[in-house]
C-alpha cells in the first residue's frame, strides 16, 4: 500500500537549478530494484525510475547501458553497470517544483510528478499510478485502444456540445466484461449534426463486430441534449446500429415530458461518481487514454460536488460517467453485469464545501 509523507516542515531538495521546494516522500512499496553504479557515485533505483542525461533526457534505469552519460553533482558521468537486486522497500520525491527533477546519491533524478492538494474525485496515489496508452487505431479522430470482440457488449455515450470553440464534446466506449475503455473521441468544433453522426460511425463499427443487440448508446440530454435529440430523431435511431437507452421515467413525474437519454442532476452525477471512484481504485474499470488520465488529475470538489478546475475541461469524464449510468441500468437485466459492477459505496463521502490549499 503506498503511503503519502507530506513536506509539512517545509523542507528543501538539492536540484540541478539550486535548491528547491517539494510537497512530499512517496513511500511506493516493495518494488525491485537495480544498483546503478558511476563512475564516482552509485545509486539504487527502480527499474521505471527515471535518471538523466548529459543532454537532459530521461531514461529509465532498465534502459541504462555501460558508457550513457549521466548527470551529477561531480559533474558528467558514465555508466559503468547496471546490476538487478531484490525487492525493496522503495520511496519517492512527490512535486518537486519548477522542473521535477533532484539529485539523489549525487545523480539527477526525476520525480513523481502530480499536483495532490486539491480534493480530486479519483485518490491522488491512484492516480500517480495510472498510466495510458497510445491508440492503436485511428479512424478520424475517434481514437482506439481497443480492436471490438465477437461475444462482447459495448456503451457508447456522447455527452455533447454547442461545438463553437468552447467545451467540447465527448464520446466514450466502454467494453462488457471487463469494463474496458475501447474507445473514446472529442473535440470542440464540431457541431452537433457531426457529433451525432460520429456516434453512429461509432455504433456501425461496434455492431459489425458485436451485432446491433450488443451495442447501446445514448446521450446526455439536459439543455444542449434536447438538440441532440432531435438529430437523432431526424436521422432516424434505425440508421444509428445499436440500442437507445434511456432512464426510465421517474415516478410521479406527473405531466411532465419524456425525453430520450439521461439527465445530469446533482443526486445522479454523485453516485455516478461514487461508482466511477470505486471501480477505478479497485482496479475493475480499466482506463486507457492519457487524455482521459489527465482530466482525472483536474477534476477536483467544488462545493458539494465535482468538476473540472478553472481553464480545464471534463467532456471526457461527463462522457463516463453517462457510460456508467447506461451500464447501472443494464445491470438490472444482466445477472453478469451486476456482479461485474456490484460494490459497497457506502463510505463514499461528499466533498467538503471548501477546499484548503497549501501547507497543511
Amino acid at each position: 500500500m503506498e503511503e503519502l509523507i507530506k513536506n509539512k516542515l517545509g523542507l528543501q531538495v538539492l536540484t540541478d537549478t539550486g535548491w528547491s521546494d517539494f510537497d512530499g516522500v512517496l513511500n511506493k512499496g516493495q518494488r525491485q530494484v537495480a544498483l546503478v553504479q558511476l563512475e564516482q557515485a552509485s545509486i539504487r533505483a527502480t527499474l521505471d525510475h527515471k535518471i538523466f542525461t548529459d543532454n537532459f533526457v530521461a531514461l529509465m534505469v532498465k534502459q541504462l547501458k555501460p558508457g550513457v552519460k549521466i548527470h551529477t553533482t561531480l559533474g558528467i558521468q558514465k555508466v559503468v553497470s547496471v546490476t538487478i537486486l531484490e525487492i525493496e522497500t522503495v520511496y519517492d520525491l512527490l512535486n518537486v517544483k519548477n522542473n521535477h527533477r533532484f539529485y539523489a546519491n549525487g545523480i539527477l533524478c526525476s520525480n513523481c510528478e502530480f499536483i495532490i492538494f486539491d480534493e480530486t474525485l479519483i485518490n491522488s496515489l491512484h492516480l500517480v499510478e495510472m498510466a495510458g496508452i497510445e491508440p492503436v487505431e485511428r479512424q478520424g479522430q475517434i481514437r482506439w485502444y481497443k480492436k471490438p470482440e465477437k461475444g462482447c457488449t459495448y456503451v457508447v455515450g456522447l455527452d455533447p456540445s454547442l461545438g463553437t470553440g468552447g467545451d467540447p464534446a465527448g464520446i466514450q466506449v466502454f467494453e462488457l466484461p471487463g469494463l474496458k475503455q475501447v474507445a473514446e473521441w472529442s473535440h470542440n468544433k464540431t457541431i452537433v449534426q457531426r457529433q451525432v453522426v460520429i456516434l453512429q460511425e461509432i455504433c456501425k463499427y461496434l455492431s459489425e463486430v458485436a451485432g446491433s443487440t450488443n451495442v447501446y448508446y445514448s446521450v446526455e440530454n439536459n439543455t444542449l441534449g434536447e438538440a441532440t435529440l432531435v438529430v437523432i430523431s431526424q436521422m432516424g435511431e434505425e440508421n444509428i446500429p445499436g440500442v437507445f437507452l434511456s432512464e426510465p421515467r421517474r415516478q410521479g413525474g406527473g405531466g411532465t415530458r419524456f425525453r430520450k437519454g439521461f439527465n445530469t442532476s446533482h443526486k445522479s452525477k454523485l453516485a455516478a461518481c461514487a461508482k466511477l471512484k470505486s471501480l477505478i481504485e479497485t482496479k475493475r474499470m480499466k482506463i486507457a487514454s492519457k487524455l482521459l488520465i489527465s482530466e482525472f488529475k483536474n477534476f477536483v470538489a467544488k462545493g458539494h460536488s465535482y468538476e473540472a478546475k478553472i481553464g480545464e475541461h471534463d467532456d471526457l469524464i461527463m462522457a463516463v460517467l453517462l457510460c456508467i449510468r447506461m451500464m447501472q441500468l443494464l445491470q438490472e437485466f444482466d445477472a453478469n453485469m451486476y456482479a461485474e459492477l456490484r460494490d459497497n459505496v457506502d463510505n463514499f463521502v461528499e466533498p467538503m464545501p471548501f477546499i484548503m490549499v497549501g501547507n497543511y
